[in-house]
């Protein structure tokens, strides 16, 4: 059986493993609540675009490992990469929740939603595109000539040499 003083010691030792968290965790939520209104909070989008960028960050690594030709400028991209999807997402989420007189504007919540959407698109298609490039056998051909149809501005090429696109 456990004595009194045994007893207030590991209670003591219980209460206090909860101070270091408290001290971390006061100062930091004014600061996650400003960021969160401010700069960003679709925390659970977020996990799924990480998700695609690892992957396609992976297989672009084994496309250039196969052909020899991996490089330290592939890594800058990968920086390069975030921060501009950073500035992207911040810009959608400012522009899809800033307020007016207190109250939250709803005209631009379809650029938040079609952000989100082309960046998760974008890694979608280079993921196919890569494993299209390591094996061509992996990803049918049919599927490989259509994303070959667009050219880098999402646009279908257009088989003459008009060019029919819509001014913006």
């Amino acid at each position: 059986m456990m004595g009194r003083k045994q007893r207030i010691h590991y209670l003591k030792a219980y209460l206090g493993s909860f101070c270091y968290p408290l001290l971390v965790a006061i100062p930091l939520s004014p600061i996650v609540d400003w960021v969160e209104k401010y700069i960003f909070k679709d925390w659970e989008f977020l996990k799924f675009l990480v998700v695609l960028i690892v992957i396609d960050t992976l297989v672009s690594w084994v496309f250039h490992l196969t052909k020899k030709d991996f490089s330290s400028k592939g890594f800058a991209m990968i920086i390069t990469k975030l921060f501009v999807y950073s500035c992207l997402l911040i810009v959608a989420h400012v522009l899809g929740g800033y307020t007016i007189d207190g109250q939250v504007t709803t005209t631009f919540t379809w650029f938040r939603s079609l952000m989100s959407t082309a960046l998760i698109v974008r890694e979608s298609v280079s993921i196919v595109e890569n494993a299209g490039k390591i094996s061509p056998n992996l990803v049918p051909l049919w599927i490989r000539k259509y994303l070959r149809d667009f050219d880098e501005n999402g646009f279908l090429k257009m088989k003459d040499k008009s060019d029919n696109r819509p001014s913006i």
